[in-house]
């Protein structure tokens, strides 16, 4: 009985899960297709391609002034469209309770998606972690039949995202800082044979490997698109969080302004980023004990766990079905995440 209720439960809040997904982003999607299908023929009339569509209808007749005044008119008249505008104007004003609710978050996991180079959408991850928690709800209630237990292992399947995406963030900057410096020498020795500064930046986005070479196409590709320079890298900035990148990009913005020789500065930025990568390369040796006896101090409780529940089940069971264990295990595990990160911040050294 209590399989087939911790089952369903689970299935109902995967269907919820996604039919809330669903419901924040399907409608807004059609609202806005239907809109730009409807307002698709409204461009020929007072635009250059009506203009092309009267002349084309009109190319054989040498006296067309009399009937053409005659005739615009009629056809703005009848157009369904003339109020097309105001129409878009006014539904554009409406706010769906689903968007307004949910459209800031989504906006912001966006963002976070972009930064840790996740290829994939806000609703898609938000729909991961519905699943996620309905899987460790129904663990939890299979395992332990217990609501309290099961909506605890509910809450750490929702925490697993996160930490996915911070994972994916560090991994990316530190993937990037590592490919920053030889990019910058590139770049000064490319301004030093009469290259322009963007001329500089698609030739290290070729020559540099992913992710920082994607970075640099893009900036590229903006500033093609007409986007200014300064804008260009602060985009990259949103996009990058990282200090060596961004004192770089300080650097470029400074010259711009006050000018000077960039190549220069370029190589004395190059120069700064090299010391600090060889001294958080130090601070790794330093800290390595610290970093070790962390890494043991988060195994050692599971390791324990499973020991006794695998060599003692009765002595185990007890802690999962009484009041007392179940409030010894929540406190263990309350005091471990807190020793971690007091050990995390001690060797943490930002250089």
């Amino acid at each position: 009985m209590v399989l087939v209720i911790a089952l369903s439960a689970s299935f109902f809040a995967m269907l919820v899960t996604g039919r809330v997904v669903d419901s924040v982003t399907a409608r807004p999607r059609r609202l806005r297709e239907r809109l730009e299908l409807v307002g698709a023929p409204s461009t020929p009339i007072g635009s250059p391609a009506g203009t092309d569509l009267a002349g084309a209808a009109g190319a054989g007749d040498r006296n067309p002034g009399p009937s053409r005044a005659r005739q615009s008119p009629a056809i703005q008249r009848k157009s369904p469209f003339s109020g097309l505008g105001a129409l878009r104007d006014r539904l554009s004003d409406i706010s769906l309770p689903g968007s307004v609710f949910f459209g800031r978050h989504l906006d912001k996991l966006r963002h976070e998606l972009v930064k840790a180079g996740i290829p994939l959408k806000p609703e898609e991850m938000a729909g991961l972690a519905g699943l996620l928690v309905a899987a460790g709800f129904g663990c939890g209630m299979l395992l332990s039949r217990r609501v309290l237990i099961a909506a605890f292992l509910g809450a750490a399947g929702a925490l697993v995202p996160m930490l996915w995406i911070r994972s994916a963030q560090k991994k990316r900057v530190s993937c990037i800082e590592g490919q920053l410096l030889n990019a910058l020498v590139l770049i000064a020795n490319s301004l030093r044979a009469g290259h322009s500064f963007m001329q500089a930046v698609e030739l290290a986005a070729r020559e540099t490997g992913p992710p920082l070479g994607l970075e640099f196409a893009r900036v590229s590709r903006e500033g093609k698109m007409g986007l200014p320079v300064e804008e260009t890298l602060a985009n990259l900035t949103a996009r990058v969080n990282s200090k060596d990148l961004e004192l770089a990009i300080t650097g470029v913005l400074i010259q711009r302004q006050v000018g000077g020789n960039l190549a220069q500065v370029l190589d004395s930025i190059a120069g700064t980023i090299d010391k600090r990568i060889k001294t958080k390369a130090r601070i790794q040796v330093v800290t390595a004990q610290g970093r070790l006896s962390a890494w043991i101090i988060s195994v050692l409780p599971f390791a324990l766990g499973a020991l006794v529940f695998g060599a003692y089940p009765e002595f185990g069971r007890i802690m999962l079905v009484e009041p007392l264990g179940v409030a010894m295990l929540a406190g263990a595990f309350v005091l471990l995440v807190i020793g971690i990160l007091v050990i995390r911040k001690v060797v943490d050294v930002d250089v």
